[in-house]
């Protein structure tokens, strides 16, 4: 019998966060020095690498989970997902009502939403399946 192996968590935390400062730096970096548009593009390219790693070991580490925990992630994933669509289509529906200022509700803004929301779907399950 094969012994399942525990996901390495640590290593997802150090490419989330690293993938964060890594868009946060690009992020200030754009708004601040007005960048050229060619240049532009190449800085706002640089964190899709670092997530694309994220999302790489995510998913080894989601196939190293028993069964209970790939549930967990999975409903998580549906709850996050679900939360960021009501969430963006009452942006837009206000917006056609009352125009939001771009300063304020870019898309900039909105992406750690759905960090959020996938966090609290993982409590919301964890408390279901008592694994918290």
């Amino acid at each position: 019998m094969e012994k399942i192996q525990k996901p390495k968590n640590n290593q997802i935390s150090i490419y989330i966060i690293l993938s964060s400062l890594i868009y946060a730096v690009c992020l200030v970096v754009i708004k601040k020095m007005d960048p050229s548009k060619t240049l532009g593009i190449m800085i706002s390219l640089i964190p899709t690498i670092t997530f694309i790693l994220f999302i790489k070991n995510f998913i080894k580490n989601i196939n190293l989970m028993d069964e209970v925990e790939k549930r967990i992630q999975l409903e998580a994933t549906v709850w996050a997902f679900c939360l960021g669509l009501l969430f963006l289509m009452t942006l837009s529906l206000l917006d056609t009502v009352v125009t939001l200022k771009k300063e304020h509700w870019d898309i900039s803004f909105i992406i750690p939403f759905f960090f959020i929301f996938h966090a609290l779907g993982t409590m919301i399950t964890r408390r279901k399946y008592n694994q918290l």
